[in-house]
């Protein structure tokens, strides 16, 4: 068996590449972390006249059902010869659902290949202005403050050693906390750059001290998925 995963665009849908288009147009199988999100990006491309109507059968493993609908999936799975794993946006696996799948499949000697695609996190590092020769990706931190805290003052005493850009992923709800948090840890003026729903229409970017970021955050009403970029170097 085959299972190919394919990158998709983290927010504009003309950034699909041409490889990912035939590779979903001639594949009969996909695993997607939501079927609705999948059917409607796929609908897009329709009406963009990229591709035709979807043939491939979908199937949907989550943070939620991962563990209860994995041992049947690889079993389904095993009987074909080839499979697309997709998320909803970006790379699947980078703090993604995925990686029970790809790990169980190579242990029963599947092919596995990629078709690269985009991510908030490099994207982001592109354009933050901060130091992109090091960098340290902690996708999304941990919801109990505690061990946020401890995260957060270990990842400081790294950076005192060996000088680095940290990436994080965030929901805009808990941004003023996380940022309150890290400026304690890191400091009012570690650099910083933050961006929200990157090659959107509605895509923002803050560049500026953790304490500038801090009062812009306090003072707009921010939507979509945060990524941000401090720069410890």
């Amino acid at each position: 068996m085959k299972l190919t995963i394919v990158g998709l665009p983290i927010g504009n849908v003309e950034d699909i590449s041409e490889r990912a288009l035939r590779i979903l147009s001639e594949t009969k199988f996909i695993v997607c972390e939501d079927t609705r999100m999948f059917n409607n990006l796929w609908s897009k491309l329709v009406s963009l006249g990229k591709v035709e109507k979807l043939s491939a059968r979908l199937k949907f493993v989550n943070d939620f059902n991962e563990y209860r609908v994995l041992p049947s999936l690889l079993q389904e799975m095993n009987g074909l010869e080839e499979a697309v794993l997709v998320s909803d946006a970006g790379m699947p696996l980078i703090s993604d659902p995925g990686y029970k799948l790809v790990h169980e499949g190579l242990g029963m000697g599947w092919e596995v290949s990629v078709v690269p695609g985009p991510t908030a996190e490099s994207a982001t590092l592109a354009i933050s202005g901060l130091p992109t020769d090091k960098y340290l990706f902690l996708g999304f931190l941990p919801k109990k403050g505690g061990k946020r805290l401890e995260m957060l003052k270990n990842v400081k005493m790294m950076s005192e050693t060996m000088k680095f850009s940290v990436v994080i992923y965030e929901s805009p709800v808990r941004l003023e906390k996380i940022i309150c948090e890290m400026v304690e840890v890191f400091g009012a003026e570690a650099r910083m750059c933050l961006a929200l729903d990157l090659t959107k229409v509605s895509e923002k970017i803050f560049r500026g001290s953790m304490i500038e970021i801090l009062e812009v955050v306090k003072t707009t009403k921010l939507k979509g998925e945060a990524t941000m970029v401090v720069s410890l170097a």
